[in-house]
Formats: C-alpha cells, structure tokens, sequence
C-alpha cells in the first residue's frame, strides 16, 4: 500500500511543481499599440465594414464605416493568382461579384474588372442598389494608402500561400504595424505571421482558444502567457457556449481584449457588453453605435 502511495503521488507532486512553475512564470499580455488609444469604452468593429449595410469588403463600407466613426475596420485578406493581396471573404467571386471563379485563378486585371457592388441587397435581392457604381475588390495596399491612421482588424484567409510574408512586407512598406490586429482560423499562419513581425499585435488561433477555455473550465486559465493580444471568439460553437462570465474574467487578468462576433441582434449585443465585452464585430456598426449612445450620422465622405 505504502509503495502504491509513493507510485501516485510522485506524478501529484511534479504536477504541483509544474504549475507552481507556472504560476511564478506567467505574464500577461502588454496592451497593444493598435488598441492603446482607446480607453475603456467597448468597441464598435465593422464587420467586413458593415456587410448587412452595404457591399462588404469594399472601400466604399471602409468609407462609410469610417464615416459612421466606428472604432476598427474588420476585413479578409487573399492572394490573387498573381501573388496580389486582395480584400476578399470568399475563396470564389461568385456570391460578391458579377464574375465567377476562384480568386487565386484570377490576376489583378481581372479582379479589377468585376463589380463587388452587384449582388448586395438590403430587400432580400428584389433590388440591388450598388450595381454599375463602380465598386470593386480592393488591393489590401489601397486600403492602407485609403486609411492610413484608421485601426484595422485583419483575417488571413489562407495558409501556406505567402500571404503572411506578403503581409508583412505592405504593413512594414505602409509605415502601419501599429495600426493592424491580425487574425486567422490557421494556428501556423499566425506562427509564422508572429515571426515576421512580432510587433504587430495578433489574435488568439482556434488552438489557443480551445486551450484557454478548457483551462479556465479547470481553474488554471490565469496561468496562461498569452503570445496573443486579443480574444475574437463567437458566443457559442456549435452546442458549446464560448463566451462565460468567467472567460471574460480571465481574458481580461491575462491582458486580453474580448471581440465577439458576429453581433447583429442589439439584446444579444447588450448581454455580452454586461458580460464584459470589449468589442463587438458586426454587420450592422449602426445598431451598435446606437446601443451604446453615439452618433449613427454619416459625417463625411472623403470621396465626395
């Protein structure tokens, strides 16, 4: 009995000494300097620039998201066919556009060709008010050189293509590391995107997500040292609620902010805001705007 003893509790003991280590190790994350000039207000972060508002992923919604004053600018990064970064959702063109076809078959021309205004409507396709209005795919350059000091949220869509080399290189060209938080569904994407440029601040992959959760189900959450700056989770996946009070709790000990997506109901945006919801990305800023007490008045166009 007594070696029986002495066999389980070796294991408890290094155990013990594990976390120990742990708990004498762990730092939080530094708020980054894409977020430090905001203070403690939530965020309002227009998803795709407001895609339930008008054609997602353009700088026409930059442009009027901007002008809506919203606090970031959310949007999907993918290479053309001829290694041309481009702001995008879809692996095809078909549901934006006019075209069809996958991106990477298409060069840059081509992708300048289509118009990424044709199929929006707000009245469930029985109009479509931004046909032949000159809406296109941007480059992801064009959106940097079209708002130079507006805060970014950025999602690598595809991995192992160079696309975070690519980023990279425009982030560092465009004098913007500060201005952008990167993103991707890809743990090895964002790997090597933190190796490239490690001062430009990132967000949890789908790995880090799972693990912090499950830790905090346990108890263990704070022993976490994040090599991420921001929390972008939905409120549930699948069956599992991903978003508890006590996440939130222990994301923000470790330094992280919470971006929920994607909110579009304002009593669901109201329930995660008193939950401790440091941002909110979704397809309709106004409502958000509105919940929160600001201005939903367009004030300026700078393409007018």
């Amino acid at each position: 009995m007594k070696r029986f003893a002495r066999f389980c509790l070796a294991p408890l003991l290094l155990l013990a000494v594990a976390l120990l280590a742990l708990a004498l190790t762990s730092r939080p994350a530094q708020r980054p300097a894409v977020l430090a000039g905001f203070g403690e207000a939530p965020l309002v972060i227009a998803h795709r620039g407001g895609r339930g508002l008008w054609p997602e992923n353009t700088l026409f919604a930059f442009e009027r998201a901007a002008a809506l004053k919203v606090d970031m600018l959310e949007m999907d990064l993918r290479l053309s066919r001829d290694g041309q970064l481009v702001v995008l959702h879809d692996a095809l063109v078909d549901r934006t556009t006019n075209g069809s076809g996958a991106i990477a078959e298409l060069d840059l021309d081509r992708v300048r060709a289509l118009d990424a205004g044709y199929r929006w409507s707000a009245d469930g396709g029985e109009s479509h008010p931004y046909r032949g209005q000159g809406i296109r795919i941007p480059t992801f350059a064009e959106v940097l050189e079209r708002f130079p000091d507006y805060p970014k949220v950025v999602e690598i869509k595809v991995p192992d293509v160079g696309m975070e080399d690519a980023l990279c290189d425009l982030l560092k060209a465009h004098g913007q590391r500060d201005k952008v938080l990167v993103g991707s569904f890809y743990e090895r994407s964002l790997k090597r995107f933190r190796s490239l440029c490690p001062e430009v601040a990132t967000a949890a992959g789908p790995t880090s997500v799972r693990l912090l959760v499950a830790l905090d189900w346990i108890g263990l959450g704070g022993l976490v040292s994040p090599s991420y700056q921001a929390l972008q989770i939905p409120e549930h996946s699948g069956n599992l609620r991903v978003a508890s009070p006590g996440l939130m709790d222990t994301a923000r000990q470790r330094g992280l902010a919470v971006q929920l997506w994607t909110i579009n109901e304002q009593p669901a945006m109201r329930h995660l805001l008193d939950m401790g919801a440091s941002g909110l990305i979704t397809d309709y800023p106004d409502r958000a705007l509105q919940l929160l007490g600001r201005s939903t008045r367009i004030t300026s166009l700078s393409d007018e």
